[in-house]
């Protein structure tokens, strides 16, 4: 009966005055808590644009602050409740422990942490090079000539790439194994070499396809055969495209955890991370020494990708715009 009055007073049909008695409602709620302003407040693309970034940033960024924060701060205070962001005590015990200067309780697992991130390095360095001299000339190959099943050839490089490393682990391990590699950084280099090739040649064979072929015409003409117009001319111009190669290349070797966990088994022939995850078999598990372990980890990546971002992105792009 009511609601009928009102609709013939108001003149509107029920579902509008509902409608109204609903913003009517909310109004007030944002009222009482001094919000009222918001609700009028009309937010631009721009806005929701910087908003979705600082969101995405966050949870990017977030996970490798908190590392760091945990690595400065001690088990207790990880532990203790209420939780705490924000550590009330900071030290560098943690560091310490990892270098050998104070003694803990998983002491012998913390002294692989240097030796292991020494083969790390040997292995991501020496696998990068060997990406950049084969990979490089394999690209230039794929896009200066013409040959047969060139497309297959390729496609079949991408599909190896697409398997699943853990799939490659068995014939890895069967391979090294016949060839006597097993438990060695060179076998460990061969295995790695498998998996991160195809994403070099693809990589320059795009960056290749962006240098004029005039170039090598022109060094063609000068008196240079193929090879040195390769070397001489197209390589020192290609910058951008052996940065790109090289730092992900390194990244992927650097982060890589299956192959090293199944075929180093051997103590001194393992890489940093089946090393840190050992750490979670000890007794009392210290979060804060993996913490630090993880963020010594993480850190020569983390430089690599600040150091040649502007380089990473041109040599990732090249290829991707025709005319």
């Amino acid at each position: 009966m009511v609601e009928g009055v009102r609709r013939l007073l108001l003149g509107r049909p029920l579902r509008s005055v509902e409608a109204h008695d609903q913003r009517l409602t909310r109004s007030r709620a944002l009222g009482v808590f001094g919000l009222d302003a918001l609700s009028s407040v009309a937010y631009g693309p721009n806005e929701i644009l910087y908003v979705l970034i600082l969101a995405v940033t966050l949870w990017l960024v977030g996970p490798f602050v908190w590392l760091f924060v945990t690595s400065v701060s001690y088990q207790k205070n990880l532990l203790a409740r209420p939780f705490a962001l924000i550590p009330p005590e900071v030290t560098m015990d943690n560091y310490k422990m990892i270098l050998g200067l104070i003694r803990f309780h998983a002491e012998g697992q913390a002294a692989k942490i240097l030796p292991s991130m020494l083969n790390s390095v040997v292995v991501a360095v020496v696998v990068t090079i060997l990406n950049l001299v084969i990979g490089t000339t394999a690209g230039y190959a794929y896009a200066r000539y013409r040959f047969p099943l060139k497309t297959l050839s390729l496609f079949a490089l991408l599909f190896t790439r697409m398997l699943p490393t853990v799939v490659l682990v068995p014939a890895y391990f069967l391979m090294l194994r016949a060839l006597g590699l097993s438990n060695s950084l060179t076998g460990l280099v061969l295995a790695y070499c498998s998996f991160t090739l195809p994403f070099t040649v693809w990589i320059m064979k795009a960056y290749f396809e962006t240098v004029p072929a005039e170039l090598d015409k022109s060094a063609l003409v000068d008196g240079c055969n193929r090879l040195q117009a390769y070397y001489r001319v197209v390589l020192p111009v290609s910058g951008p495209g052996l940065v790109a190669g090289g730092a992900f290349t390194f990244m992927l070797c650097w982060n890589e955890f299956i192959v090293a966990q199944v075929l180093n088994t051997k103590p001194g022939t393992t890489t940093l991370p089946p090393v840190i995850a050992g750490m979670n078999g000890q007794i009392n598990i210290d979060y804060s020494v993996i913490a630090a372990s993880g963020f010594l980890g993480a850190l020569p990546a983390v430089l690599l990708v600040l150091i040649f971002q502007k380089y990473m992105v041109q040599g990732l792009t090249a290829g991707s715009v025709k005319g």
